[in-house]
C-alpha cells in the first residue's frame, strides 16, 4: 500500500522505515522541503501530495497543535490514518476532532500510543482482575532530555517548544493512556507541571499529580526530563498482591503475603521495543483494509485530553480538578 507520512521529524522517520520495513510504499508531507536526495519522495503542500500520489493511508506525526487540522483534511479525502499522540493539543480541539468523525461516520483510523501494543503492560491489563480490588497505582517514567537525541541539540526539539507541543506532561502521555487503559477515568486530578529545572527550555520538565477515583482508590504519576537515571515503570498495590514492572528490567513481578517475589513475565533478551511500533503499524494497515479494529478510539483520546487539560488547570490553580464527564 502507499502511504503518506505526514511530518519527518524522529517519530516520522521511525514509522516511514518501518512502513519501508514492512514493504509499502513511503511519500513525505513536510513542512519545508529537506533539499537534499532521499530515500522517499517528498512534498510540502497537502492537496499536491494527495492528487499526485493518491495514498491508500497517512500515518499524521506532524507537530501536536496540527494534529486535528491534519486529521480532518484526511477525513474529508476518506484516507484511513493513524495519529500520533496526543490527537490534539488540547480537549476542545480534540472534541471538535471527534464531532467531525462522527458525523463522517469515519472508521478507518487509530491514535498512536505504542505501549499498548508492549507485552509486558499488555500481560498486566490481563492479569489485573486476579488482583482484586486495586488500592493503588504508582508509574514513572523520568530520563534527562539531552541524552533522548544526542545528535541534534535538545533545545531545539519539539520536546523542548511548549508551542510545538512540548512538555514532558505531553511527550511522556503513554504513561495517561495505559493508567486510563487499566483502571478507566478518575474523577479527580491534582497535578504540578512546571519547569524547575537547568536545561534552557521553556516547556515543562516536571509532572507530578495524584489522581483520585470514585472508590477511593489513588494513581500517583511522576514524569520528568530530568533524571539522569532512565526511569520507567508502575506498582500496583491491590487486595491480592502487588504487581511491579520495571522496563529496565523488562519482567513483571508479584509480591504476595507469606510467598517468594514471583516472577509472573519476563521479555525475551533479544526483545526490540521497536516492535512496539510495528504491531501498531500492522494493525492500523488491519483497520485501513477493514479487518481489524482501532487499538484506540477517538473517545479514549479525549479521555486523555480530560486528563491533561485538568492536570494543567490543577496546576495553575494549586487546587483539585474534578475530570469532566460530558
Amino acid at each position: 500500500m502507499k502511504a503518506l507520512v505526514i511530518g519527518y521529524g524522529s517519530i516520522g522517520r521511525r514509522h516511514a522505515a518501518n512502513l519501508a520495513k514492512l514493504g509499502h510504499e513511503v511519500v513525505l508531507l513536510r513542512h519545508a522541503p529537506s533539499g537534499q536526495p532521499g530515500a522517499f519522495r517528498e512534498y510540502c503542500e497537502f492537496e499536491q501530495a494527495i492528487a499526485k500520489e493518491k495514498p491508500e493511508l497517512a500515518v499524521v506525526c506532524s507537530p501536536t497543535p496540527c494534529h486535528a487540522t491534519d486529521a480532518a483534511k484526511l477525513i474529508q479525502h476518506g484516507i484511513p490514518f493513524l495519529l500520533e499522540k496526543p490527537p490534539a493539543l488540547d480537549l476542545d480541539s480534540t472534541l471538535k476532532l471527534q464531532k467531525i468523525i462522527e458525523q463522517k461516520k469515519f472508521e478507518a483510523y487509530d491514535l498512536a500510543f505504542n505501549l499498548r501494543w508492549y507485552p509486558p503492560l499488555k500481560f498486566i491489563r490481563d492479569y489485573l482482575p486476579k488482583l482484586g480490588k486495586v488500592f493503588s497505582m504508582r508509574v514513572s517514567a523520568g530520563s534527562w532530555l539531552p541524552g533522548w537525541r544526542p545528535s541534534v541539540d535538545y533545545r531545539q526539539t519539539t520536546s523542548a517548544k511548549p508551542e510545538l507541543g512540548g512538555g514532558v506532561h505531553i511527550e511522556l502521555v503513554h504513561e495517561i493512556d495505559y493508567i486510563l487503559w487499566f483502571l478507566g477515568l478518575p474523577g479527580r486530578v491534582a497535578a504540578y507541571v512546571a519547569n524547575v529545572g537547568n536545561l534552557e527550555i521553556k516547556s515543562a520538565d516536571l509532572c507530578v499529580a495524584m489522581m483520585l477515583y470514585p472508590d477511593g482508590s489513588l494513581v500517583e504519576l511522576h514524569l520528568d526530563y530530568l533524571s539522569h537515571k532512565n526511569l520507567r515503570g508502575c506498582q500496583i498495590i491491590a487486595e491480592h498482591g502487588t504487581l511491579e514492572w520495571n522496563f529496565t528490567d523488562k519482567n513483571v513481578k508479584l509480591y504476595a503475603p507469606k510467598r517468594e517475589p514471583q516472577e509472573l513475565f519476563r521479555l525475551p533478551a533479544e526483545y526490540d521495543f521497536n516492535q512496539t511500533y510495528i504491531d501498531e503499524l500492522q494493525n492500523f494497515i488491519g483497520v485501513a483494509q477493514g479487518k481489524a479494529t482501532s487499538m484506540v478510539n477517538i473517545a479514549q483520546g479525549c479521555n486523555i485530553l480530560k486528563v491533561l487539560d485538568a492536570m494543567i488547570e490543577s496546576s495553575a490553580a494549586r487546587q483539585w480538578v474534578d475530570i469532566p464527564r460530558r
